[in-house]
């Protein structure tokens, strides 16, 4: 009877180390809770943009999670930093095949729209 407890309890505390794991498949550091400052609060724009370079700085070789650069990139656009951008979408093309149409589009639409501080300038 021992012998049976014994293997019941081993089995479960086996079985509860397999739930207990912290092992994450990427390191999104504080991207949520920047992401949903930003939303309550738009003028939190900056917060969210050095939350995106920090998970993309600190991923140390390990791949960067799905969306980190295309986000990071529309920032970017939405700050009229149209060549940084399009870096981004690039970067976000090459870690995620799948996202290549979408960011090919991206792509585009930075290039061809000018940075809003360009036209706040001219005069003909």
């Amino acid at each position: 009877m021992n012998t049976g407890v014994s293997l019941l309890v081993g089995a479960l505390i086996v079985g509860l180390m397999g739930c207990a794991t912290t092992n994450q498949k990427y390191d999104w550091g504080k991207y949520d809770a920047s992401l949903y400052s930003y939303y309550k609060d738009p003028s939190k724009e900056g917060e969210l943009s050095a939350s995106l370079a920090a998970v993309i700085n600190n991923s140390k070789g390990a791949k960067v999670p799905p969306g980190i650069y295309a986000e990071y990139g529309y920032l970017q656009l939405q700050q009229g930093k149209n060549q940084e951008a399009v870096a981004s979408f690039k970067q976000e093309a090459a870690h995620w095949p799948e996202s290549k149409v979408f960011m090919a589009q991206m792509i585009k639409v930075a290039s061809e729209s000018a940075p809003a501080t360009a036209t706040h300038g001219s005069s003909q």
